[in-house]
């Protein structure tokens, strides 16, 4: 069996964890800078230093950042700590396979082959790397994209930072604009752009179904709003991806999914392995 060390304990590191082949690979240990994680386990596996894992004399080192310089320096240090095994870099890797992203071909196949009704929306589009793959994906279908192209809005950053859900800053995701977004549609003549803050920008579309919806908004008051939007107004066999179910950096998404099933029952929701983790919720 071939052994693996994972450089860097963090919310990429701990998704990779879940994705090794544990039938061929053994994962040894983190191997991380932060002495507020140094002695601790994840999931049972022991968060050492870097020289301290590379000791380990593992076959495998996964560098699992995606920063090219931060990268770098961890592949720099295991190396001088002895590290002669294979590296595998997870920058690399993250810019040629994606689980969200692979899971919307099937997710789509189904849609159409099952004829789910429905338009196809996003909350929080960013720079439209998921809205032009569902255009691509579903080109008969409407193309709902919600968001203020122009970042994180203060009014969700002041009930993030109130409930201590995560970092966000005013700013954040602010290098976008609806004119960038339109431009990589491959089908723009059936996109829909609803600029704002969001539910406002709602306001008309209260008889709109839904196939398929994308919801990316990272923070805790946009996602709640979006499942008490876009919810009730799923198809049958429709599917919300959610973002950022479980990741470390936004814990505001799990909450929002708490919150909303304390308030109207249980969602039939499925976790992903990838590393934001991304979860799919059915429509009933």
């Amino acid at each position: 069996m071939k052994t693996i060390i994972i450089l860097g304990a963090g919310q990429f590191g701990q998704a990779c964890a879940n994705l090794i082949n544990t039938a061929n690979t053994k994962l040894l240990a983190f191997g991380d800078n932060s002495a507020s994680l140094r002695g601790t386990c994840v999931g049972g596996i022991p968060v050492l230093s870097v020289e301290k894992a590379v000791e380990l004399k593992p076959d495998y080192g996964l560098i699992a950042v995606v920063d090219e310089t931060r990268s770098s320096q961890l592949r720099n240090q295991a190396q001088k700590a002895g590290f002669q095994g294979i590296f595998l870099l997870l920058g690399q890797l993250y810019r040629r396979f994606d689980i969200r992203s692979a899971t919307l071909h099937p997710i789509a196949h189904r849609l159409i082959s099952q004829r789910v009704p429905g338009d196809v929306a996003e909350l929080g589009v960013y720079k439209g790397d998921l809205a032009w793959q569902m255009n691509a994906l579903l080109p008969d279908r409407t193309l709902h994209l919600f968001d203020t192209f122009e970042g994180f809005d203060a009014r969700d950053i002041q009930e993030e930072s109130r409930q201590g859900f995560s970092r966000a800053r005013d700013g954040d995701f602010g290098d976008t604009s609806l004119a960038f977004v339109r431009s990589r549609l491959p089908h723009p003549d059936k996109a829909l752009f609803h600029k704002g803050f969001f539910p406002d920008t709602t306001k008309g579309l209260e008889n709109c179904r839904f196939a398929l919806v994308s919801l990316d908004a990272d923070l805790y008051a946009p996602v709640l709003a979006g499942l008490e939007y876009f919810y009730p107004r799923l198809s049958s066999g429709g599917m919300i991806v959610l973002h950022d179910y479980n990741n470390r950096r936004f814990r505001g998404a799990a909450q929002a999914v708490e919150d909303y099933e304390k308030a109207h029952g249980p969602l039939a929701l499925v976790p992903l392995c990838d590393l934001h983790g991304t979860a799919v919720i059915v429509g009933r």
